[in-house]
């Protein structure tokens, strides 16, 4: 018969090899895998301003409509992202709302960024958790109106968002659909190589 103590290592064994499967948000490769899945998507261009701290937000974005600045996405729990779960970030990316389900201006391109899968939003959540926190208020957009009211965005939503992860063609090699989850998703290489309406809007078929 087993002893106690035996059984408290495999025990250990057991659910430590189960965080390590799952990819837990202590662990070194989903902290690595993350930041190589940040870079794809460049967001530090976005979210860093010149001269600012790195991924603290405050770059200035200025568009026919006002100008809109980066948001604080350093783990901060004040100012930035520290009070957010994995699910939080996941549907932010995912569905284009903050975690109170406030609309986010398409600037952040969650047109694409909806076809991330879980698995990579979350290395991509662990990577910004494991960066110095700063703290810093994120500054108000500063938008003409009527463009200054959120709910507009509803109309924008509607014509040009289709929520959902990206889905391999099948009739389409490993490689081709790795390239094209990482143009059409994460690179959202669309939102400056295509052609871009009145609205801000673009199309998959205008991108390729």
């Amino acid at each position: 018969m087993w002893s106690r103590s035996w059984i408290l290592v495999l025990l250990a064994s057991l659910v430590a090899s189960a965080a390590l499967a799952q990819g837990a948000p202590n662990s070194p490769n989903i902290v690595e895998r993350g930041e190589y899945l940040a870079r794809a998507g460049d967001c530090i261009a976005c979210h860093t301003a010149p001269e600012g701290h790195i991924f603290a937000g405050g770059r200035a974005m200025p568009t026919p409509f006002g100008t809109l600045y980066s948001s604080n996405i350093t783990p901060d729990r004040e100012t930035g992202i520290g009070k957010w779960t994995a699910d939080d970030f996941y549907l932010t990316m995912h569905r284009g709302r903050f975690p109170d389900g406030g609309l986010i201006y398409p600037a952040m391109p969650f047109a694409s960024y909806t076809k991330v899968t879980r698995a990579d939003s979350d290395a991509i959540f662990a990577y910004l958790k494991s960066i110095p926190p700063v703290n810093q208020q994120n500054r108000p957009h500063d938008l003409r109106f009527p463009y200054d009211n959120r709910q507009l965005i509803l109309g924008w939503r509607t014509l040009y968002f289709n929520e959902g992860e990206f889905k391999p063609d099948p009739t389409k090699s490993a490689e081709w659909n790795r390239g094209a989850y990482l143009v059409e998703g994460l690179g959202h290489c669309g939102m400056c190589h295509s052609p871009i309406n009145a609205l801000g809007g673009t199309s998959q078929a205008d991108a390729f």
